[in-house]
């Protein structure tokens, strides 16, 4: 009797047409908030995280407050967003893409930690760090993305590395 495991026991369960179409919007909704509120950012002239993180409250306040007003985290802030967004709905790079979304929303949550835990310890961020981590366990950049066409050339299918970046 051959070894079932839970992803075995996941999969026989898994209606493959319609997890491939959920996975697939819960991608596009994700990466299209993530461009928008970059996009919302870049419209502003001269915007900067510096208010927000001068503000920062809970175990790491200090350091977050100590990060305000630099340029390079506005930087990071703004294109990180946007470069995640635009994976998300491309479908191009989305385990790097969450890999930096589900550190990037743990960085939300602890910057902002009194407020985001006033309903209890979940919060929006910490929900949008376990979809991070759903879209980085699995190969969701295959379904309707540029991550299965990159990931079929013959000449990245052997190397271990492409198959993690195309997953």
């Amino acid at each position: 009797m051959p070894h079932s495991t839970p992803f075995d026991q996941f999969a026989h369960a898994t209606h493959k047409g319609w997890f491939s179409a959920a996975g697939f919007l819960l991608r596009l909704g994700l990466g299209v908030l993530f461009v928008y509120s970059a996009w919302s950012k870049l419209s502003v002239p001269a915007w900067s995280a510096a208010a927000y993180l001068a503000h920062a409250t809970g175990p790491f306040a200090v350091w977050f407050q100590s990060l305000a007003g630099n340029p390079v985290v506005d930087v990071l802030n703004l294109y990180g967003q946007l470069l995640i967004g635009l994976a998300l709905v491309f479908g191009f790079f989305v385990r790097p893409a969450s890999f930096f979304g589900v550190i990037l929303m743990v960085l939300y949550y602890l910057s902002n930690f009194a407020t985001n835990i006033e309903h209890g310890l979940i919060d929006e961020h910490v929900m949008y760090a376990l979809v991070f981590f759903v879209l980085l366990s699995g190969g969701f950049g295959h379904v309707w993305g540029l991550d299965g066409v990159v990931g079929r050339q013959p000449s990245l299918q052997s190397r271990k590395w492409t198959r993690w970046l195309f997953g």
